[in-house]
């Protein structure tokens, strides 16, 4: 073994460099957790400290051997089977409740950390790639379908509007007329492939988008481990592709589905051909592939298409750090990484291609990218002017009026005020704040630990560089934008994204945190964290928008058949002259998304006395159930339950009323 116990900085190797700086970093945003109560700025911080001093360890511990980890020689198949009956016992479970209960959720959780640890732990002999494939998709579609089938209407905000309104039109014109307008009017195929799925399968819109888009988006988790193949060996690419399909996000998109959607599956086939191309021998079909993921990421989402750009961006960048800085000189030093090693047999990773940076053109790729992409927003129509031209005015605006250092109002890391909380409730809110974190920062942890160890001795140092440079741009997006009060670019979104890379590098993390320290040390911290993972992720937020696991502290996004009713009625007994109903978020949303009639939130100073009452308002049984949110005096977003008499208080007029819901009017009014 070759220990040095004196140093820490082993021929002040690139690695060790960053690793070293990102303690210093880790440790400079600490303070930072007094100046704010976002989740995340008080624990990503402790995260990245750990990731960075654990490698730091390792590599002091031992610079050459690497340790065997425990495995089972238990049955594969028996393992699948066991997967199999599971499956089914969850989808039966949830199909006589009537929705995912929490013991559904954590039988979920459960199924989804059995599969990780068959990954991770099943000997060579019983690891059949195609069983454990067959696992991760059939988890994947169960978790997912059981919530789409047992909530009446749809899931989120936005697929009540881009089905009932944008398909719907689109279908009966037969034409993209009904676009005009509408920024979607060029990013239309989220909209076409469901009607052209309705109209070829015989169904209505709504099992057209879960049948077509739906199980595509699932699907598209073959891409994951197709991208992880060229990093990993067959057992961690398995791992990427099965903690990507159960991360929050992941399963969001897969209930919420959006073009958002759509463009997930599309950016995930550019992240795969540019991981091909820096890999493999390649031809005009991988350059093929790569041109027509940006063209198809384009004409589906906005969001989706700028994501893509940067990743393609991203890849750029690192080709010109590797080519010009020399980050992947192959000898020791600042600029270089550790020498490549003996061949593993692996065809494909030990395929990783040695040419010189520049070889593959992606500035090219890059070029056609921000060229079609920039195109086609200048002739999208957003709000009577181009998209892009009104983006960059919004960006303008915002740096201008709302950018500053920890100005997180409405950011999803800072959390929702609640009003009147008993101390139960307030320990209740923390536990659902951190639990929804958990999930994020063990992937975290893993991608920071791999993305050390791959820029030190992946085979394909671009490949490599590119990813780590993609995640840190998309967390850049998605968390360090926010930080300084700019959401202008949605970081909600970026999430799924940026999970599809972490996953992949997480494996390669995972795998080195297995193979540098001793077995049983190893296999606890992985068996720790593969329990963790799947059951965090499976019940956090953003993964039970139909259910969710705090009720009382997460808003609900499905609604039931009576609430469904009760919207469409009062759309079409409400006059037109009528400018809005009020009832709480998110009911609201699918009150305007669906067409029913627009709609806003309730005021609480306008229930309460404070300011003149409501001509017409809304209320229904989950105010004072659930975790419904209101405005209060100065704007600010509140979760409170209020009683049915705060809402429609003695002496008003009860114009409808349903099982779950009625609507209220001033007398007089």
């Amino acid at each position: 073994m070759n220990r040095r116990p004196t140093s820490w900085l082993p021929s002040a190797r690139f690695d060790v460099a960053v690793a070293v700086l990102g303690l210093v970093v880790a440790v400079g945003l600490l303070p930072l957790a007094v100046l704010t109560s976002s989740v995340y700025v008080r624990t990503i911080p402790v995260v990245l400290g750990a990731a960075c001093g654990l490698y730091l360890v390792s590599v002091r511990r031992d610079t050459a051997a690497e340790r065997r980890r425990p495995t089972l020689d238990a049955g594969g198949v028996a393992a699948a089977e066991l997967t199999g009956i599971a499956l089914v016992g969850i989808a039966t479970w949830a199909a006589l409740a009537g929705t995912r209960t929490l013991a559904v959720i954590v039988a979920s959780g459960a199924v989804g950390a059995f599969v990780l640890l068959q990954t991770v732990f099943l000997s060579p002999e019983a690891l059949d790639e195609r069983l454990v494939l067959a696992q991760v998709l059939a988890h994947a579609f169960v978790v997912r379908f059981t919530g789409l089938f047992t909530t009446p209407g749809f899931v989120g905000v936005d697929s009540w509007e881009h089905t009932t309104q944008y398909a719907a039109a689109v279908g009966a014109a037969d034409s993209l007329a009904p676009l005009a307008g509408a920024k979607y009017l060029f990013a239309p195929f989220h909209h076409l492939t469901t009607v052209v799925g309705s109209d070829l399968l015989g169904v209505d819109l709504r099992l057209s988008l879960y049948l077509v888009v739906g199980s595509t988006v699932v699907l598209s988790v073959l891409l994951v481990y197709g991208t992880a193949r060229y990093f990993v060996d067959t057992r961690w690419a398995l791992f990427a592709a099965g903690a990507f399909a159960m991360t929050d996000q992941a399963i969001r998109w897969g209930m919420h589905v959006i073009p958002t959607s759509l463009g997930l599956v599309f950016f995930l086939g550019v992240v795969f051909a540019v991981a091909r191309l820096l890999h493999a021998e390649t031809g005009r079909a991988d350059w093929a592939l790569l041109a027509g993921s940006i063209v198809a990421v384009t004409l589906t989402h906005q969001v989706a298409a700028f994501v893509s750009l940067v990743f393609v961006g991203s890849a750029v960048l690192a080709q010109v750090l590797v080519g010009r800085v020399g980050w992947a000189t192959p000898a020791g030093g600042l600029s270089g990484s550790m020498g490549l090693g003996p061949e593993s047999g692996d065809p494909i990773t030990d395929g990783a291609s040695r040419t010189s940076p520049g070889v593959v053109g992606l500035h090219w790729a890059f070029a056609f990218h921000l060229l079609f992409t920039g195109g086609i927003w200048m002739a999208t129509p957003w709000g009577g002017e181009p998209f892009l031209t009104r983006m960059v005015g919004l960006v303008a605006l915002t740096l201008r009026t709302s950018a500053g250092f920890l100005n997180l109002a409405g950011s999803e890391g800072a959390g929702v005020a609640v009003a009147g909380s008993a101390p139960a409730s307030e320990l209740m809110r923390r536990v659902a704040t951190y639990l929804d974190a958990v999930g994020f920062l063990v992937l975290l942890f893993a991608a920071v630990l791999g993305g050390l160890a791959l820029v030190r001795r992946h085979r394909s140092p671009q490949a490599a560089h590119t990813l780590v440079v993609a995640i840190g741009a998309m967390l850049f997006f998605s968390l360090g934008l926010p930080l300084f009060g700019i959401r202008t670019f949605l970081p909600g979104r970026w999430f799924a994204f940026a999970y599809a890379l972490m996953a992949v590098v997480g494996a390669v993390g995972l795998r080195y945190l297995g193979t540098r320290f001793s077995g049983r040390v190893a296999a606890a911290g992985l068996v720790v964290l593969l329990l963790v993972f799947p059951f965090a992720m499976v019940a956090g937020e953003k993964a039970t928008l139909d259910d969710p696991t705090f009720d009382e502290q997460w808003p609900k996004y499905a609604y039931s058949e009576s609430e469904i009713v009760a919207m469409h009625s009062i759309g079409e007994t409400t006059p037109a002259s009528v400018d809005a109903v009020f009832t709480d978020h998110p009911w609201r949303t699918a009150f305007k998304s669906s067409g029913a009639h627009f709609s806003d939130t309730i005021n609480l100073t306008r229930v309460d006395g404070t300011d003149p009452p409501y001509d017409r308002v809304v209320y229904r049984d989950y105010q004072s159930t659930g975790a419904p949110q209101f405005t209060a005096a100065g704007g600010a977003v509140v979760t409170r339950q209020v009683d049915r008499d705060q809402i429609c208080p003695v002496g008003s007029n009860q114009v409808y009323e349903n099982q779950d819901a009625e609507l209220c009017t001033r007398p007089g009014a």
